[in-house]
């Protein structure tokens, strides 16, 4: 069997034959920077990260610590290629091919691979540092990336609970989501006993008049259970199955 590395690398190359022609948020004079690094070096880096985290997202061989970091660094990149490649999708046809990439058959679940996804997470901490000047600081830039999106949640289901705007399944994910979501923040953090501010959202969004249902609030609950959703996946959580 070919190695690892070099299969993902020939399922990468032709991103960038076909695309490239084309929470704290970074500070301006890194995103002025960014301008001048080479787009086609960027998109091939990029597209080695996405695949080692969703490579990682299938083996599960990192640590939980070095998980959580990949996500941050992933969403910092978002965030700051979405300002470059604008007006094209380059990150989620990338992205789709990496996470095609990362399903092959070929690539199992094995210190080669490990490897790859480990080197992937040190090319996102140094594309992060080259792009936004930041660095990951464990339990400070996670925590905060994290209660910002239940806080998000807490919202949506908030609204939701007024609206009613999701179907019952939905509905119930969302709710129970939240629920788990906000819990399994305080087992992670150990200093995070008061989440007072995320119960608070939920609170302010429930206590709205329905006379605020709307588009808005539509998609503010499906935006909700949308992230609900990817946060169970990522705090390693499931919904409890349904009896037959």
């Amino acid at each position: 069997m070919k190695s690892t590395v070099f299969l993902l690398k020939k399922a990468l190359g032709p991103i960038c034959t076909v695309f490239c022609v084309a929470i704290t948020h970074p500070e301006v004079s890194y995103a002025e920077q960014s301008k001048q690094l080479d787009s086609n070096e960027m998109i091939r880096e990029y597209g080695k990260i996405a695949t080692g985290l969703a490579l990682e997202e299938r083996c599960l061989l990192l640590s939980p610590a070095e998980t959580r970091e990949y996500y941050w660094q992933q969403y910092l990149l978002d965030y700051s290629l979405n300002k470059i490649f604008t007006n094209t999708p380059v990150l989620n046809m990338v992205r789709g091919t990496a996470y095609q990439t990362s399903r092959d058959e070929r690539f199992k679940c094995d210190k080669e691979s490990q490897d790859f996804i480990q080197n992937s997470l040190q090319k996102a901490r140094d594309l992060t540092q080259q792009l936004t000047g930041q660095t990951f600081e464990l339990n400070v830039s996670d925590k905060k990336f994290d209660e910002e999106r239940i806080n998000i949640v807490a919202a949506a289901a908030g609204t939701n609970s007024v609206c009613n705007h999701l179907l019952p399944e939905y509905e119930e994910q969302l709710r129970v989501g939240y629920k788990a979501l906000n819990d399994a923040l305080q087992t992670r953090y150990p200093d995070a006993s008061d989440t007072s501010f995320i119960d608070a959202s939920y609170t302010t969004a429930a206590a709205q008049g329905k006379d605020t249902c709307g588009e808005r609030t539509k998609q503010q609950a499906l935006q909700g259970w949308q992230l609900t959703r990817m946060l169970m996946q990522q705090f390693r959580l499931a919904f409890a199955s349904k009896e037959p």
